[in-house]
């Protein structure tokens, strides 16, 4: 437990369901308040919402399409007007177009670098004023930014530069006292992964291969996610932390 995380003001994007839940309701856990972002389905983000207020702090789920700068603006400004400021940002939510990348249309390329990677850093942009003195951005990316996985098609190089965003802003926010971190996950077996060809060969090869005996589950990730946010953290800026059981070291 991060008791000095209690009373703070956090964002989590693709908050409704996978990763994004997860580290909404172990925030919560630790006593943040909570802004629940979600795309399509608002059933599941007031699930989360619930699940969230039962640990006895403020949250609300605000529907937006990260990949478009004025419905980021709006939900800044919804998260403004309830809660005042912003102390964490999580930029979960990245969606795509999986597939090959000789079949990308420049459309693809576009919708998938927006939403997977612009996207952090217009909500930096919108965040930092937010933050007085002090604040964590967090984004999530994959193994798909390092190798090349059957099927990512443009969602490896949007990842990629996600993740150069991630250690840019790193440099650029430390001395405002705002640090930004990442977390590489591992294989979890999630809706957003199902959706790529081949994925259900993928899990099983991977859960064959990693040296925990599994496969990551949300939660892994979401422990990870609050020691960045902690006071723990505050020698650790720009980097990611690999959440995997293993996987990468072992052929």
């Amino acid at each position: 437990m991060y008791p000095e995380l209690k009373g703070k003001h956090a964002l989590v994007t693709g908050a409704s369901r996978g990763f994004g839940r997860a580290i909404t309701v172990r925030l919560a856990s630790e006593g943040v308040h909570v802004a629940v972002n979600y795309r399509r389905s608002r059933s599941e983000a007031l699930e989360v919402v619930d699940e969230a207020r039962s640990f006895g702090v403020n949250a609300i789920a605000v529907r937006a399409d990260v990949g478009k700068i004025e419905s980021l603006e709006r939900l800044f400004g919804e998260v403004k007007e309830e809660f005042g400021q912003l102390d964490i940002v999580v930029a979960n939510a990245a969606w795509g177009v999986p597939g090959s990348l000789m079949e990308a249309k420049p459309r693809h390329w576009d919708v998938t670098l927006g939403a997977s990677a612009r996207s952090l850093l217009d909500m930096a942009q919108l965040a930092v004023p937010m933050m007085n003195g002090w604040g964590r951005i967090i984004s999530i990316t994959s193994d798909g930014g390092q190798k090349v996985l059957p099927g990512y098609g443009v969602v490896g190089p949007a990842k990629a530069a996600l993740e150069s965003v991630t250690r840019g802003l790193g440099v650029e926010l430390a001395k405002k006292g705002i640090l930004v971190n990442g977390v590489l996950a591992g294989l979890a077996d999630t809706k957003s992964f199902r959706s790529i060809p081949s994925s259900e060969g993928v899990i099983e090869h991977a859960a064959f291969h990693t040296p925990t005996g599994r496969i990551i589950v949300p939660e892994d990730v979401a422990n990870v996610v609050a020691f960045l946010c902690s006071y723990q953290s505050s020698m650790i800026c720009g980097h990611f932390i690999t959440v995997d059981g293993g996987r990468n070291i072992v052929g």
